[in-house]
């Protein structure tokens, strides 16, 4: 066989070769995709393990649980933005008040005490277990340093009193007995600080989770407060329901925010320029999907119901949520359109 026959034959070979998973390729993409299962979201990080990497032994010094909030334990625990504005610094009080920064702070020394006094819980389980006299009396000294501050408006002080007590009692007794390492003490005093670690143990726990929560939804908490003091007021709003071609006025009137009132909608979201509505009534569901313009002055959008009414609305802010000279806002229900 000549060489040119032999490249040929080679360059066939080749080419058929390449063209099976070529094919392959085609006869997949006529599959459907795979199904993706949905779940939802997990959230909560790993408390255990930043409260068991990270020393709070040295708490509460002055200042310093928000100090450590904000360099380690806030950006561990995914609250960066929480984190950063507890430690701005310059900002007005119309803005430090907008931004609920007491709250805030709050929220953060709150969580730092929990995660303290979970610590402080789990060493004692261990100390209970495998302690020496030196570790035991070490414990003690910080059981009480920290009383003070962890039983601040807590119902924690008979149990940490009992921390404080049991551990120094069991230090004496290690010290004198000659203990097994490792080996499981059963006494009353060892069951006893056993006893007042597991009381500690759930609070600690109840109260870091909810500090947390309320420290990740910091922000959508300021973003509703800010809609909620734009919207708040009466407002004429004047709808075309495309359904059975209406015309129609009616005044709606917003609740300052943390108020409560029966006029106001079943949820509402504003992000940016842009708000949503939702209505809940005997009569039915209804959405409203708006936009602010001329400076927040007038707000125009569209809705829908399940009653199939669709249509626009256009509203113009006719009074404010606090009227001078004593007027009082129009008052009524919302009325379906």
């Amino acid at each position: 066989m000549s060489m040119r026959s032999t490249q040929t034959l080679c360059l066939v070979g080749c080419l058929c070769v390449l063209t099976i998973p070529f094919g392959g390729t085609v006869a997949m993409a006529d599959e459907p995709p795979p199904v993706v299962q949905q779940t939802l979201a997990d959230r909560w990080p790993d408390f255990f393990n930043v409260m068991r990497t990270t020393s709070l032994a040295s708490l509460p010094s002055q200042g310093e649980p928000l100090a450590l909030f904000q360099e380690v334990i806030g950006p561990r625990l995914g609250l960066n933005d929480a984190a950063l504005a507890v430690g701005a610094k310059r900002l007005s009080p119309a803005m430090s008040k907008e931004l609920m920064i007491d709250d805030l702070k709050q929220s953060a020394s709150e969580l730092m005490r929990g995660l303290a006094a979970w610590q402080l819980a789990q060493e004692a389980l261990q100390l209970r277990v495998i302690g020496t006299s030196e570790q035991l009396e070490e414990f003690h000294r910080r059981v009480e340093a920290q009383t003070a501050w962890l039983t601040e408006g807590t119902p924690l002080n008979t149990f940490l009193h009992h921390l404080s007590t049991r551990s120094k009692d069991l230090a004496s007794q290690v010290a004198t007995q000659d203990t097994a390492a490792g080996m499981v003490r059963t006494g009353t005093t060892a069951n006893e600080l056993a006893e007042a670690a597991s009381a500690v143990e759930p609070w600690a726990k109840e109260i870091v989770h909810r500090e947390w929560f309320r420290l990740f939804t910091w922000k959508d908490q300021v973003r509703r407060q800010r809609g909620l003091v734009r919207l708040c007021g009466t407002w004429q709003w004047s709808i075309h329901n495309h359904q059975n071609h209406r015309e129609e006025k009616t005044a709606v009137i917003f609740a300052p925010p943390g108020a409560t009132s029966p006029t106001n909608p079943a949820e509402i979201s504003v992000l940016g320029d842009s708000v949503y509505l939702r209505w809940e009534t005997q009569a039915g569901v209804q959405e409203d999907s708006l936009l602010f313009s001329a400076e927040g002055q007038r707000l125009e959008g569209t809705f829908v119901n399940n009653a199939g009414g669709w249509g626009s609305i256009t509203g113009k802010h006719t009074a404010s949520c606090f009227p001078k000279g004593g007027e009082k806002p129009a008052s009524g229900q919302r009325r379906r359109h």
